[in-house]
């Protein structure tokens, strides 16, 4: 049996690699020269190859099977970061990230996949929880952990973590991870392709799924935009870490509570219960952002109630729309995620036009995305 703690460890390394940058970036565009659109391609495109890792993870297992999946993902994931560490020119760096990105959808999805293998679906399902917290945790620590490395020793080193990370995760799968006794059986291209169009005409699942990531998007806009919105705010270069851990907290807590609310309530009363946070803490952070100097409290307390009201609906919306799914659960879930992801990289890519035009665009984006994901949902209802 695989020790729980390999898990946690392959859990936590993409989130750190994805937002311990985000601090940095500021720095990073002006010793590289470059405007806040260009440098913000090191988080974008990170989004966008997770998203396209996790699509296309399950055709790869099929084809090399669980041992030669997770090899290859830590390996790009590593190399990566050697990559990203070892230049100061814009293109390898952004390479670097790249690779890194689809390494580290790969530990993502194999962490899932080998725990539930190693102890069952029972046992499984109560370490799952914990893998979740741990991710949620490396999130929040993530940007305390880069604005420290880039105060006190400079962005590379953040690379240089990811690396370091990714090289002890591959020591450690050497050891643990057996080759499988038969070789795995490959799926068709054009037959993954066929059940993932069939998911997306289901209009339950696509409802679902809507609203979802519109939810999620919130998160990244504001992720996205807070490192240049907070640059000037403070002399301490790691008040944004310290900020930022009530967020990810705010998530933790909505969480735990959405276990606690889908013992008693039907999961569209605890979407209701979410989305009525998000719309109405989006609102207060548009009023402050109009009625009030930009400070970090006017930012992140609205947003860690937005977030809270994210984590109680998250597994809600994610669960009712797998459930619609049927036969095809593994494909929908993974299929969610590539949509969360894939929009959270072209909104964040277009995070610094809109703060160019106004910096009070964030709100209103942010406000008009609980606003769709809330009629949404009730379309949904109305269907039933």
């Amino acid at each position: 049996m695989i020790p729980f703690p390999y898990f946690i460890l392959m859990a936590m390394c993409s989130p750190i690699a994805l937002n311990a940058i985000l601090p940095a970036l500021p720095d990073i565009a002006q010793q590289l020269g470059i405007d806040s659109s260009t440098v913000q391609l090191n988080y974008s495109l990170y989004l966008a190859a997770l998203a396209l890792g996790q699509f296309s993870v399950g055709a790869v297992i099929a084809r090399l099977g669980n041992r030669s999946t997770i090899l290859l993902g830590i390996s790009f994931f590593v190399v990566g970061g050697l990559i990203a560490l070892a230049t100061e020119q814009l293109f390898f760096m952004l390479l670097g990230r790249v690779l890194q990105g689809i390494g580290g959808a790969f530990t993502l999805s194999m962490s899932r996949a080998l725990l539930v293998a190693s102890y069952g679906g029972k046992r499984a399902s109560q370490k799952m929880g914990y893998l979740v917290m741990a991710i949620a945790l490396s999130q929040g620590i993530a940007p305390l952990m880069g604005g420290s490395l880039n105060t006190h020793i400079g962005w590379q080193a953040i690379f240089a973590l990811s690396a370091f990370q990714g090289t002890i995760l591959l020591f450690f799968s050497l050891k643990l991870i057996q080759p499988a006794a038969q070789k795995p059986a490959k799926l068709p291209l054009k037959m993954l392709l066929s059940h993932y169009m069939s998911l997306i005409r289901l209009p339950s699942f696509r409802h679902y799924a809507m609203a979802n990531t519109l939810i999620a998007l919130c998160f990244y806009l504001f992720i996205s935009a807070s490192p240049y919105l907070t640059k000037d705010l403070s002399d301490n270069r790691l008040a944004y870490g310290y900020w930022f851990i009530l967020v990810s907290g705010a998530f933790m807590l909505g969480g735990y509570l959405s276990t606690l609310f889908n013992k008693r309530l039907a999961l569209d009363k605890s979407i209701q219960l979410g989305n009525r946070l998000c719309v109405l803490d989006a609102t207060a952070l548009l009023i402050l952002q109009l009625g009030m100097p930009m400070s970090f409290a006017s930012l992140f307390l609205p947003m860690s109630v937005i977030t809270l009201g994210r984590g109680i609906s998250q597994a809600s919306y994610q669960s009712a729309a797998i459930a619609t799914a049927d036969k095809l659960s593994g494909m929908a879930s993974g299929l969610l995620g590539f949509l969360q992801l894939s929009f959270g990289a072209i909104f964040s890519q277009i995070v610094p036009l809109l703060i160019d035009l106004h910096p009070h665009t964030i709100a209103f984006a942010i406000l008009a995305c609980t606003l769709l994901a809330t009629v949404t949902h009730r379309n949904i209802q109305a269907m039933k």
